[in-house]
C-alpha cells in the first residue's frame, strides 16, 4: 500500500471580501470627485470675486445678483443674474449688460470656460462730449469660449452670435436712434501669447467673420447689393496692456504695430481686399501703408450711374484711370484694380484720392 501526499487546494479569496474592497474604492473615488467638484466651483467663484474687486479698484462699476451653482456632477455652472460692467475711458463711457450670464466649465478643466448670455448682450458706447451713443445688441445665447494659461493670462477666446443690431443716436437729433447695421451669423476669435519680449513678437492674432451685414450705407453708396460679407485677420505685435490712451501710447512708443493680413468686404458685384501694416501717430491715429484690390469696379461704376451718384462722362474717366492699375483675375477673367493705400496725418487715401479722415483719439 502506497501512501500518497496530496496538496490541499489553494484557498480562494472570499467574494464578500473582494466586494467590500471594491465598494470602499468606489466610495472613495466618488467622495474625491465630489470634493474636487466643490473645490473647483468655489475656486471659480473666488476668481470671479477677485476680478470684480480688481475692476472696482480701477474705478470701474461691476454689479451682479446672487450667484447660483448648478450642473453637478459633470459640469460646474454658475448663473449670474443682472450683470453690468461699466468703465469710463476718458472721453468714452462703455457699458456691457446682460440679464442672465451662465459661466460653465468641466471640473477637470476649470481654465477652459464657456460664458453664455442666455438673453443676449447689450453693449453701449457713449461719448458725452460729442453727444453720441452707439448701442450693439446681440441675439440670445451669445457665447464666449475662453481658455486661460496657468498664469491666468487669456490664451484663446471665441465669440459666437447668431445675429446683432447696431444703433446710433445723437443728442438733439429729432429722428431719434437710427439703425446703423444688422449683423448675421458673426464669429470673432482672439489667440494671445503668454509672453512677449520684442515689439516684433506676435502678441495676438484676431479674426472676425460676418456672414451677412445689412446697412443703409449700402444704398447710399449706390450699390444694388442688399447685404455684404465681411472677414478680417490681423496680427498685433508688441505688448498692449489695455485700450486707454496711455496704454496705446506706451504700445506705440515701444514700436507696436498691427498687420492686417487679410480684410475682405464683398457686396455684389464688388469685392474689396486689403492688406496693410499700421502703427499709431502722436495723436493716436492709424498711420501706415498697404494695398487695396477692387474686383468688379466696372459693374460698380454702372450702379453709381444708375443711382445718380455719378455722371456717365465722369464714370468713363474713372474707368480709364482705374483701368491703368487693373489686371484680369483668375478664373472668371474680371478686371481687378490694385492701388496703394496710405494712412497719414489722420487721412486715409487710395492712390491720389482721399477716402476719409480719422479724428484724434
Amino acid at each position: 500500500m502506497t501512501n500518497q501526499i496530496t496538496t490541499p487546494p489553494a484557498r480562494h479569496k472570499s467574494p464578500r471580501r473582494i466586494g467590500t474592497v471594491l465598494s470602499f474604492v468606489l466610495a472613495l473615488a466618488v467622495l474625491t470627485y465630489v470634493g474636487n467638484w466643490f473645490a473647483a466651483a468655489f475656486w471659480l467663484e473666488g476668481r470671479i470675486e477677485d476680478w470684480a474687486t480688481a475692476e472696482r479698484a480701477k474705478g470701474n462699476e461691476v454689479t451682479f445678483g446672487t450667484l447660483r451653482f448648478e450642473g453637478f456632477p459633470f459640469e460646474m455652472s454658475i448663473l449670474a443674474p443682472d450683470v453690468l460692467y461699466r468703465r469710463n475711458r476718458e472721453a468714452v463711457i462703455e457699458t456691457v449688460a446682460t440679464d442672465r450670464l451662465r459661466l460653465s466649465a468641466k471640473p477637470w478643466a476649470p481654465l477652459d470656460l464657456t460664458l453664455t448670455a442666455e438673453k443676449g448682450v447689450t453693449a453701449i458706447q457713449k461719448a458725452p462730449a460729442q453727444g453720441t451713443t452707439v448701442t450693439l445688441t446681440s441675439a440670445p445665447d451669445t457665447t464666449i469660449n475662453a481658455k486661460f494659461y496657468s498664469s491666468g493670462v487669456l490664451e484663446h477666446a471665441r465669440l459666437s452670435a447668431a445675429s446683432g443690431r447696431l444703433v446710433s443716436e445723437r443728442d438733439g437729433d429729432p429722428a431719434g436712434p437710427r439703425e446703423a447695421a444688422r449683423l448675421g451669423a458673426t464669429t470673432a476669435t482672439l489667440d494671445q501669447a503668454d509672453n512677449v519680449v520684442s515689439h516684433t513678437d506676435a502678441a495676438a492674432v484676431i479674426s472676425l467673420t460676418t456672414a451677412r451685414l445689412e446697412t443703409p450705407a449700402l444704398k447710399q453708396l449706390g450699390t444694388a447689393a442688399d447685404h455684404a460679407r465681411l472677414s478680417l485677420e490681423a496680427t498685433l505685435r508688441g505688448v498692449l496692456s489695455g485700450t486707454d490712451a496711455a496704454d496705446l501710447a506706451l504700445w506705440r512708443d515701444a514700436g507696436g504695430t498691427v498687420d492686417i493680413d487679410r480684410f475682405m468686404l464683398s457686396l455684389d458685384p464688388v469685392a474689396l481686399r486689403l492688406n496693410a501694416t499700421l502703427a499709431l501717430d502722436q495723436l493716436l491715429r492709424p498711420e501706415g501703408a498697404g494695398t487695396l484690390e477692387i474686383k468688379g469696379f466696372d459693374e460698380a461704376l454702372e450702379d453709381l450711374i444708375s443711382a445718380g451718384h455719378l455722371k456717365r462722362d465722369a464714370a468713363e474717366v474713372a474707368r480709364l484711370v482705374l483701368g491703368a492699375f487693373s489686371r484680369n483675375s483668375d478664373p472668371d477673367g474680371r478686371r481687378v484694380v490694385s492701388v496703394p493705400v496710405a494712412a497719414q496725418n489722420g487721412r486715409v487715401s487710395a492712390g491720389p484720392f482721399t477716402l476719409f479722415r480719422f479724428p484724434a483719439f
